[in-house]
């Protein structure tokens, strides 16, 4: 199965709050702008907030605030008065613009906050009036009248603004800065904020479950390097992990026991059939010469040799939990060459060895190391044609490569071989069905592995990686 890119729990948790916080400012835009639509009066009395800002900001430069663009494109749909006071008798207009929209509302509508003209004072506030047709299109307009209070170069100064629709799409700049002040604001700094604070509580209590990833990284590697187990601790995790690790012990537990039980059972069958088996090896060797003893030798040979395998495989774990030693993989390999030397001369094939002119040192068991290397050998031996030459490399990233002029494996079953009892019905396949199997199993307990490719010209080339550097 293959399973897409790993990422730490806290790095999930923040790109998952950054998806939130889009989420959130994505609906706070969505529910200000449906707010100002469905709520128009508003929408109309921001917009006129907004033109008394702008008359005012223009009167404090010393600009002229007729000029602004609206006022000169829309003549009949915004206006504005500026007086020098809020009582009748008293103010005067000091600026207008499109004083006939406003004179309009004098004529057509009656109240304190729109007959400026009428000897009323002035009062603050926004209101809606219905007045007759101003724009010429037949039928009666709303207007919007806002009055304000502002102060310029130290006077008091009452403004006056008026609008009939809004052909100029001011309502977009308002919103733009509603936007601003309710959603892109909370946005950029008060969400981060929360973002961060979030982000980094979720790492203090997360500290716990990372000690416990940890302590199971650990387990994975006792596991294959043959260590015992270490229980995962589950001090200061949540309820809700605190049963998940106390699951995962208990589990362990059954693990360690049944592997400890596989292994007595293994050794304890090796270990009877030992002496029966060199009991009857004995025997047969007094029957007569011939074709049915030399078949009944070999395969009581092939039996006594499983047995050993066998052994060899329940005893591989131990052998590396009770001692570690640094391991010249060099030597190892030229002991190897040396004992088989003789048995491959008289089979008809020669063995060479290529190794570093400085030691390859492992730490591991220099028994377990001798036993894959040669059972890697011995096969090769055994498959390769006569007057071939079996090849055996030490490099220096702890890899042993033995190669042969043999038959090769089949890509079908180039993992197939390293099972334990998997026999084919190719020649490579010859054999107890426990070497490779326990060659895989001893470069496991290094850190390492095997595996097996084509030798170009034709051929194997098995290669054992033993990872745990001395």
């Amino acid at each position: 199965m293959i399973r897409g890119r790993l990422r730490k729990l806290s790095h999930q948790l923040a790109f998952e709050m950054v998806v939130v916080t889009l989420a959130v400012f994505t609906v706070l835009v969505i529910v200000t702008i449906g707010y100002y639509f469905l709520d128009k009066p508003e929408l109309r009395r921001l917009t006129l907030e907004m033109q008394v800002r702008h008359i005012v900001d223009a009167m404090r430069r010393g600009d002229d605030p007729t000029a602004w663009e609206p006022y000169r494109r829309y003549p009949k749909s915004y206006g504005f008065r500026v007086f020098n006071h809020r009582q009748a008798f008293q103010r005067s207009i000091i600026a207008q613009a499109n004083p006939e929209l406003l004179q309009s509302l004098e004529t057509d509508a009656k109240g304190p906050a729109v007959n400026a003209a009428a000897g009323r004072d002035l009062l603050s506030g926004v209101t809606s009036i219905t007045t007759a047709d101003i724009d010429g299109d037949g039928e009666s307009e709303n207007v919007w009248l806002m009055t304000g209070r502002s102060e310029v170069g130290g006077h008091i100064y009452w403004v006056q603004a008026a609008m009939v629709d809004d052909p100029a799409w001011q309502w977009r700049s308002v919103l733009a800065g509603e936007l601003i002040d309710h959603a892109v604001v909370p946005t950029l700094f008060i969400v981060p904020a929360l973002m961060l604070a979030v982000y980094f509580a979720a790492r203090r209590a997360l500290r716990p479950l990372n000690r416990v990833a940890s302590q199971a990284s650990e387990l994975g590697d006792a596991l294959t390097s043959g260590r015992p187990f270490t229980r995962l601790s589950g001090e200061g995790l949540p309820l809700e992990f605190d049963g998940v690790v106390s699951g995962i012990n208990a589990m362990l537990t059954k693990l360690d026991r049944s592997l400890a039980l596989q292994k007595e059972f293994t050794s304890d069958v090796a270990h009877q059939l030992r002496t029966p088996l060199a009991v009857l090896l004995l025997e047969v060797s007094e029957l007569p010469p011939g074709e049915v003893r030399d078949r009944i030798s070999q395969e009581l040979g092939d039996l006594a040799h499983l047995v050993n395998e066998l052994l060899n495989f329940a005893q591989a774990e131990d052998a590396m939990a009770r001692q570690r030693y640094d391991v010249d993989i060099g030597g190892v390999a030229r002991k190897v060459c040396e004992d088989l030397a003789d048995a491959a001369f008289r089979s008809g094939k020669q063995i060479e060895l290529d190794e570093p002119l400085t030691n390859v040192v492992v730490s591991g068991h220099p028994v377990l190391i001798d036993v894959a290397i040669r059972n890697v050998v011995e096969n090769a031996i055994k498959l390769a044609p006569p007057r071939s030459t079996i090849s055996i490399r030490v490099d220096a990233d702890r890899t042993v490569i033995v190669e042969d002029r043999g038959p090769g494996v089949p890509d079908t079953q180039k993992e197939l071989i390293f099972r334990r009892f998997w026999r084919g019905d190719k020649p490579r396949t010859l054999g107890s069905g426990v070497g490779l199997a326990l060659v895989r199993r001893i470069a496991f307990l290094h850190g390492g592995d095997i595996h097996v490719e084509d030798r170009p010209g034709g051929g194997a080339r098995f290669v054992i990686a033993l990872g745990l550097a001395a």
